[in-house]
This record gives structure tokens, sequence and C-alpha cells, in this order.
């Protein structure tokens, strides 16, 4: 009779220790973060992301956003089933006036889906991506980018994507392009006009991923002493791909057209750098030479 008494004892203490620990773990899970990051470019340029750059929240979770930085940034929702509740310590809205510098707060997703935001200041460059799923997980992912910690995926020496079938990453089972990137990527060497226009072959790995086009010229050319290295005078994001085959066009700045008018024409460096949901970026460049 004593042991059993013992024993019963012994059981409730450990019951009650367990209903104290439960809610306290619970409690414990915090809510994803994204927050504006500001940085500079290989090429001295600036640049702006949301980092990370993806989360993945259950259905009535948050979503904490914020800009810890003296550059001022907003949030613009553009895709999603429906806006969701952000508090008032985010600048939310659908033009650059919504925007501001040190700020932070939540978003909360009633339903499941997927939502897509932009800096109002910075558009596509500063994409984020809200998944709400059904099944109540938290996740947080980011892309990885160039200059920020990974290496290009290529093939060595050549600047060729790593061959298909080689995973980028696990549930990714090849290269983002269709193919090899002589075949991929469909770019005349030699244009007329004011921009560069081309194509490019996306495979489904590449589906959904984050295309950036660069077009960077010397400074001689356009009577920039003062520049060290080659100046950026054109650029495209594309935030989402789809498979198949992508056709863009890469406009140049004004400084560029009227070096282009000046000359006759112009030498230019295509940087083409392809960020797949899952893996690391892949960068390739061209040479294009464009005449009036």
């Amino acid at each position: 009779m004593r042991l059993r008494r013992y024993l019963l004892v012994i059981l409730t203490a450990t019951l009650g220790a367990w209903v104290v620990l439960l809610p306290a773990v619970a409690g414990s899970e915090t809510s994803p973060a994204i927050e504006a990051v500001n940085g500079t470019g290989i090429y001295a340029e600036q640049t702006h992301r949301w980092s990370p750059s993806q989360a993945t929240v259950p259905a009535g979770g948050a979503v904490t956003i914020s800009n810890p930085t003296a550059v001022e940034h907003g949030v613009e929702w553009v895709g999603g089933p429906e806006r969701p509740s952000c508090s008032a310590g985010i600048p939310v809205g659908t033009t650059p006036l919504a925007r501001g510098a040190n700020w932070s707060g939540t978003c909360t997703f009633a339903n499941a889906g997927v939502y897509t935001f932009y800096c109002t200041v910075h558009g596509p460059e500063m994409t984020g991506t809200v998944t709400v799923s059904a099944n109540g997980s938290t996740t947080i992912s980011a892309p990885a980018m160039m200059g920020v910690g990974a290496a290009p995926s290529t093939a060595a020496g050549s600047g060729e994507p790593a061959p298909a079938g080689t995973p980028n990453s696990p549930g990714s089972s090849g290269s983002p392009l269709a193919g090899s990137a002589r075949a991929a990527i469909k770019l005349g060497a030699s244009q007329h006009g004011v921009a560069v226009h081309g194509s490019l072959a996306v495979s489904q790995d590449g589906a959904g991923g984050r295309l950036e086009l660069d077009l960077l010229a010397a400074p001689s050319s356009l009577k920039l002493s003062s520049h060290a290295g080659k100046v950026r005078v054109g650029r495209l994001v594309h935030p989402s791909l789809r498979a198949g085959s992508v056709p863009f066009t890469v406009a140049l700045d004004t400084t560029a057209k009227r070096a282009l008018r000046r000359r006759g024409r112009l030498s230019l460096t295509v940087r083409i750098v392809l960020t797949p949901v899952h893996g690391s970026a892949l960068t390739i460049t061209r040479t294009v030479l464009l005449r009036a």
C-alpha cells in the first residue's frame, strides 16, 4: 500500500511538471522576421533586398517585417488571396509615399495562399514572399544571392551552369536553365536600338526563381572618368519566373543613350543572374554591341 501511494505521488508530480512545461514550450515559438538590407554590388552599385526573402507561416500566423536602416523602404502587397492585416508601424501602400526609415511591425495572414510584396521605393528589386500553409508549419528561407555569402553555381572556368541533373539543393534536381547556357540564352551579339533584346529558356527547377539582368558599360565610353569599374546603364528584374521561354528587353538609361547617339555604337556586358527558389544563384555574362 505504501509503495502504491508513493508511486502515485511521483506520477502526479511528473504530470504536473509537464502541464507547466507544455504551455511554455508552445509559447516559445516566435514568428518569422523579414528585414530590409542594403549593400553594395560587385560594380559598386547600391543593392537592396529583403532578408530572408521568403517565409512560411500557418493560417492565422504573423510575420515581423522591419527596416532597421536609415534608407527609406516601404511595403506594397502585389499578390495573394487578400491583403494581410499589418500593424501601424509598417508603411504600407501602393506609391513611393508609403516609405520610411527605422520602422518595424507585424502582418497577420488569415487565409492560406502565397503573398508577394515589393518595396514601394525599389520595386521588384526588393521582392518578398510569404507562404501561408494549412498544415501549421512555420519556416523561413532565403535563396542564395550573389555577393551575400554564396558562390554562383557554374561549371568551373566556363561560365556555364552545372550540368542538368546536378542537384542545387534537396528537392531540386538540376539547373534552372533548360539545357546549357549557350542553348538556353538567346542573345544577339550585335543589335540595333536603345535596348538589348533576348530570351531565356527556364527549366522546371528554375520556375518561381528571380531573374536580374544588368547592362554594364566601360566608364570611358560614357565619358565618366571618375569611375574605376564598369557602370550599370540598364537593369531589369523579374521577381518570379515561369518555366519555358522568357523574353526580355533591357533599355539603356539616359547617359548610355546619349553615348550611343554620340558614338554610333556602344559595347555592353550583359550580366544575367538567375536565383532559383532552391539552390545557389547562377551568373552568366555575355557581350553585346549596340548600334544606333
